[in-house]
């Protein structure tokens, strides 16, 4: 009953595995073209103006609307140009490799009435959120950048514009031509590049490369940027970039930096392994107290005493665990936020895109995290029951993120890997015995 509830589950799990979304699209609506991508859609008006910017990474989150700062047009003196709608016209690149409905790139290009030219272009960058903005007018004029928070986090210098959103880290940053006012820039012809999605700095440095040190430095400036413990990550950040620079593939990278950061952390995990099985030695002895001491007070005193003997305190392994926790949310954090700089390199193995996630890609890693779940348990119990406890939360826990990209899943079960390793080590070491597959199947051995 026990096996075919695990079976069970299984198929159940498996069913909800997702695919990931590739390619970006483009929908042409009443009033407006919208273009989407894996983690960006940006609406512009058929006025000709960028008017709202969603996050959609998860579920969308919009985080710009147009208040008359979308790239908008102002004559010299500040006055919003009267200008009758403009015709528009959208040139399409070849359709993407990964979905017929997709494309490679696109442009979308306003002309209006007074000789004014303006034109959004939208291509692989758009993964890393960012698009270019041309603007061509035989006049000079002003035109107005996107905020996405009040003035008091806007920064801007020389050839730069930075509005900031404090409350859930997301950014617009402008590098522009021309002279900067206030808020517009000024003159005949215009290049922008904007970048408008979450505050990473990974993929703020691709995206601008040898500006970032300079932009960095500005965006420090803005309150509310950055948390208490971004000295670490961005440690972490810089190291997991430095491999890179040596492998050249995001997938070498996580399987360097994951056996890296478990080397040294190998002796908190060692620490914690050798107290749980100084514990399950005393397991007896334990039982003993327990079954000849029925009042509270006095039972736990008799463990106390046990446990101080045989130099034990049952508080560290929780405690070495706790110190652990946190560095694995961090190295989470870190390969997270090369999610989408995924995108735009070259794929590992089988894995074409690792920042794409779902059953389709991600099932190899799925079945190796349930193998070595299976074998750990056999490592560590003592008892059948124990170990299809055991065996049941390892296979049905990785289903829960069978939609996480590729990438973050190869960390997952490198790490997997790396842990059944280690424990069969320690355990060896102390000479400790699990269970056979036998005694977990309950079948006998055969005689010779």
């Amino acid at each position: 009953m026990r096996k075919l509830t695990v079976i069970f589950l299984l198929l159940i799990t498996m069913i909800v595995g997702l695919t990931g979304f590739a390619g970006f699209f483009v929908e042409e609506r009443v009033d407006s073209i919208v273009i989407t991508s894996k983690y960006l859609q940006v609406e512009l008006g058929k006025d000709g103006n960028l008017q709202k910017v969603s996050h959609m990474l998860g579920r969308a989150y919009l985080f710009y609307v147009n208040d008359n700062d979308g790239f908008d047009l102002f004559d010299s003196q500040g006055e919003k140009l009267s200008v009758a709608t403009p015709t528009y016209h959208i040139q399409y690149a070849e359709r993407s490799k990964d979905s017929k409905d997709s494309y490679e790139s696109v442009k979308v290009i306003f002309n209006y009435e007074n000789g004014i030219e303006k034109v959004y272009s939208f291509d692989k960058r758009f993964y890393t959120y960012t698009f270019d903005v041309e603007i061509h007018s035989p006049e000079e004029i002003k035109v107005a950048l996107p905020l996405i928070w009040d003035k008091s986090t806007i920064r801007s210098a020389v050839n730069f514009f930075v509005s900031f959103r404090p409350d859930r880290d997301y950014s617009s940053i402008v590098k522009f031509s021309g002279k900067l006012d206030q808020t517009h820039v000024v003159g005949k012809d215009f290049n922008f590049t904007v970048y408008m999605g979450p505050y990473k700095k990974v993929v703020v440095k691709h995206v601008f490369k040898e500006d970032y040190e300079r932009l960095a430095t500005l965006v420090k400036t803005i309150p509310g940027v950055g948390n208490w413990y971004s000295f670490i990550s961005d440690g972490l950040n810089e190291f997991f970039s430095w491999i890179n620079s040596f492998t050249k593939n995001f997938g070498l990278t996580i399987i360097i930096f994951t056996i890296i950061v478990r080397l040294v952390l190998y002796p908190f995990y060692h620490a914690q392994t050798k107290q749980m099985i100084q514990m399950r030695k005393l397991q007896p002895a334990v039982e003993a107290i327990k079954k000849k001491y029925k009042d509270p007070q006095k039972q736990q005193e008799e463990l106390m005493k046990l446990y101080k003997e045989n130099k034990i305190n049952p508080s560290s392994g929780c405690l070495m665990l706790l110190i652990q926790l946190p560095i694995f949310m961090l190295l989470y954090g870190v390969i997270q936020s090369y999610q989408e700089l995924f995108s735009v390199s070259p794929g590992f193995l089988i894995w074409k895109d690792l920042s794409t996630g779902g059953w389709a890609n991600n099932w190899l890693f799925l079945v190796i995290t349930i193998i070595t779940s299976y074998y750990l348990a056999l490592i560590t119990s003592q008892d059948s029951r124990t170990a299809w406890q055991q065996i049941l939360m390892g296979a049905i826990f990785p289903f829960f993120f069978i939609s996480l990209p590729s990438g973050i899943f190869l960390y997952w079960t490198m790490n997997s890997i790396i842990q059944l390793g280690i424990t069969y080590y320690i355990y060896k070491r102390y000479k400790i015995k699990g269970i056979t597959h036998h005694e977990l199947w309950g079948v006998q051995k055969k005689k010779a």
